[in-house]
This record gives structure tokens, C-alpha cells and sequence, in this order.
């Protein structure tokens, strides 16, 4: 038998299986196991955890846990100094492309309103996710933990709250996207890019209202749908104008 303790750090606790109290588990090993399942095994994918310590030295997912031995467990740093080739996550994408699972449509709706390029198909298998994320270079966001434990996830996450806009900010805090951001210019429906268009080539699919108080618009080039600042902007929830101020 082989006898382990793991020391989870920050809000990893909170991914911890009911049967775990946290932040100290103590598991119990018939056969030699590697970290990335021992941690698994207890709640947390491993796109969550940056930094693993067996015994004080860092060590990568692979690693074969020991007798007796205390692995600490820590989450994403963005803004502490970690030498680079004991980070288990990659701080950035190189480019920021995201992929939304079914249970998190209205995110996928922020991000595109904030100008990331983020696919989102409703219906969607966990092996179509997982194909279009590879061949399209993207991050998953998913609140699926098995989805995220899947061994060819390299960038990911699981956002923490229920509310769309509080995700909306995990994101942008996990990924730092502040400086990247540029709002409104994507369509939220479809994700495509929109493009400037003259108010009389769209006239005749304005209101009576819209026609007469504003003049520039926008249409996405894939859905046909026309924007303008409208009072759509104006209601938008008080977060998202806070987060979309910052950028």
C-alpha cells in the first residue's frame, strides 16, 4: 500500500470531491499512480493545477507518487515569479481563440461581445469539442471536470461561478485578456467579424426609430445581422460595462 498526502492550495479546494475535505487528502495507493490521476481522482483537472511539489521539488504530470510522500498542489499563477520550466500551464495561447461546451452559451455570447474569437455549437459532443479545440488551436472553457481531465487538453478551464458575467471575468483574469480585448466588434450570435456598412445599404431592415436616431452601423458578414450603439449597450449588465472599461 502505497500512503500519500496532498496539500491543495487557493481555490483548487473547491474543486475537491464532497467525499475530500480539503486542503490536506490522504489517499491510500494499491499500485503506483501518476500525480496527474492521483490529483484527478480527487476533483481537480490538471488545467487547473500550474505547480505540483513532491517533497519540495517540482515535478511534471507523469510523475509516479512515492511512499510517504507530500505532494503540494497549486493553481494558476498569473503574476508571480515561477521559473518557466516548473509551470505545469502555459501562461497564454498564442492566440486567443476559445471553445465554449454546451453549458456555457452565455459566455460564449460575452467573449464574442468582448471580440474573442469563440466557437460555440449547442449541441455538440464531448469528442466534437475536443476535435474542433485541437484543430482549431483553442482553449476549452467547460464546468465538465471529465471533459477537462481529458489527456489531449492542453489549455483550459473551468470557470468557478454560475453567473455569466462573473465567468466573463474569470476568463479574462485567467488569460489576462484586459489589453487584448476590443468590444463589439464581433457578432455575439455567430462569432464573425463585422464590417462597417453605409446606413443606406441596410436602410430598408432598420425601425422607424433606429432610421431616424443613428447612423453608423455594423452587419456581420455570416449571419446578415446589423448592429449599432443602440440602447441594447445601455442595458448591458453593469459588469460587463465595468470588465469592457478595463480593456
Amino acid at each position: 500500500m502505497i500512503r500519500v498526502s496532498l496539500r491543495f492550495y487557493g481555490d483548487l479546494n473547491d474543486l475537491l470531491f464532497g467525499g475530500f475535505t480539503g486542503p490536506t487528502v490522504k489517499r491510500q495507493l494499491t499500485a503506483p499512480t501518476s500525480v496527474k490521476d492521483l490529483i484527478e481522482g480527487c476533483g481537480v483537472p490538471h488545467t487547473e493545477v500550474d505547480l505540483i511539489l513532491a517533497h519540495d521539488q517540482p515535478v511534471d504530470f507523469s510523475y509516479l507518487v512515492q511512499e510517504d510522500q507530500q505532494i503540494s498542489v497549486y493553481p494558476f499563477f498569473n503574476h508571480i515569479d515561477i521559473p518557466a520550466a516548473e509551470r505545469l500551464q502555459k501562461p497564454t495561447l498564442p492566440k486567443n481563440r476559445f471553445q465554449a461546451d454546451a453549458n456555457l452559451g452565455k459566455l460564449a455570447r460575452y467573449l464574442r461581445m468582448a471580440g474573442f474569437d469563440t466557437a460555440y455549437i449547442r449541441e455538440q459532443s464531448d469528442r466534437e469539442i475536443i476535435n474542433q479545440m485541437l484543430g482549431e488551436q483553442r482553449a476549452l472553457l467547460s464546468r465538465d471536470r471529465k471533459l477537462l481531465m481529458h489527456n489531449l487538453i492542453e489549455y483550459g478551464y473551468l470557470p468557478r461561478s454560475d453567473d455569466p458575467a462573473d465567468q466573463l471575468l474569470e476568463v479574462f483574469q485567467r488569460y489576462d485578456l484586459f489589453d487584448d480585448a476590443d468590444p463589439f466588434c464581433r457578432c455575439p450570435n455567430c462569432n464573425g467579424l463585422l464590417q462597417s456598412v453605409a446606413k443606406e445599404d441596410v436602410i430598408d431592415q432598420l425601425e422607424p426609430l433606429t432610421k431616424k436616431h443613428f447612423d453608423d452601423f455594423s452587419q456581420c458578414p455570416e449571419c446578415g445581422q446589423i448592429y449599432w450603439a443602440g440602447s441594447h449597450r445601455r442595458r448591458l449588465d453593469d459588469r460587463l460595462k465595468e470588465i469592457f472599461s478595463r480593456t
